[in-house]
């Protein structure tokens, strides 16, 4: 009981005590945050004076007249102005810039970041592949199902706008991988691919998953291959619904009187799908 009494008194100097840490740890994290924001203000300040500095040497790029030599600070920063720029030009200026990066073994470094064990270092490495990405197209291909959703995606968007049309049948069959890509990511990275015949689909427009067969005719529609024909017909018979509304869509969208055969010959298994499949052929009738 003695002791007990004995011990109350410091119970009001352990609180102070807890207190003047909880202070002292509280004012350290607010040093260090500030710190942190000062030596990225002054970082990022640097950086863009590096790439001010350089960036009129874009157009020596362009005109092929690389023959210069800089300091490492410098040169990164007209590695990465140039990647970035890459992504915003076509023609002879994007394949002068490619090809300056790919002297610069500016892809070596973002295939090795590629790898990373962290999505952020992964995706940012990836985005600024993506002017070179027809140089590796596999490692594009293995991207599609990473294990970050948000890099997955970012891959498939790569893919579009690098016109990789060697990947379209690995896009389409990404949308339904156990590492999925949402389909209507997948679907604007094929459209941005742009192929130019079914043949660059490989065998999605036969494929056995349903969805994957009429995304495959869907598209197949939307950009105009005349040469789909054939296969789009055949998926007026198959037992999926999704693969018959996809080929009755593609129809349309070809508007060839050399399906109507195919389109009056095929059973309908719902008023919804009967009343398109009607549409469709008094539209190729009157042309």
């Amino acid at each position: 009981m003695i002791g007990t009494i004995e011990a109350l008194p410091s119970i009001p100097g352990l609180m102070m005590a807890l207190l003047l840490t909880s202070a002292t740890v509280c004012a350290l994290i607010g040093v260090t945050v500030v710190l942190t924001r000062v030596a990225r203000t002054i970082a990022h300040a640097r950086e863009h004076k590096q790439r001010e500095k350089v960036r009129p040497l874009l157009l020596d790029i362009f005109d092929g007249n690389a023959n210069f030599t800089l300091p490492r600070a410098e040169l990164r920063a007209l590695i990465r102005l140039a990647a970035e720029s890459a992504t915003q030009v076509r023609g002879e200026d994007r394949d002068a810039l490619t090809s300056w990066l790919t002297a610069q073994q500016f892809h070596r470094e973002c295939l090795r970041r590629m790898k990373s064990p962290f999505a952020l270092t992964r995706a940012r490495a990836l985005d600024r592949f993506a002017p070179i990405a027809s140089l590796a197209p596999g490692a594009i291909e293995r991207m599609l199902s990473d294990r970050d959703p948000r890099v997955r995606s970012l891959a498939a968007q790569v893919a579009g706008r690098s016109g990789m049309k060697s990947l379209v049948p690995a896009l389409l069959h990404s949308a339904e991988a156990p590492r999925s890509i949402p389909a209507r990511i997948v679907l604007m990275a094929v459209l941005r691919a742009a192929p130019s015949t079914i043949a660059d689909f490989g065998g999605t427009p036969v494929d056995g998953n349903d969805r994957v067969r009429a995304m495959a005719l869907d598209l197949a529609g939307q950009l105009n291959l005349v040469d789909a024909r054939r296969a789009i017909e055949a998926g007026l018979d198959s037992p999926s619904e999704f693969v018959r509304l996809a080929s009755i869509r593609s129809i349309q969208r070809l508007g060839s009187p050399l399906s109507l055969p195919a389109l009056q010959k095929m059973s309908t298994y719902s008023a919804y799908e009967h009343s398109h499949a009607q549409v469709a052929i008094y539209e190729l009738q009157v042309g």
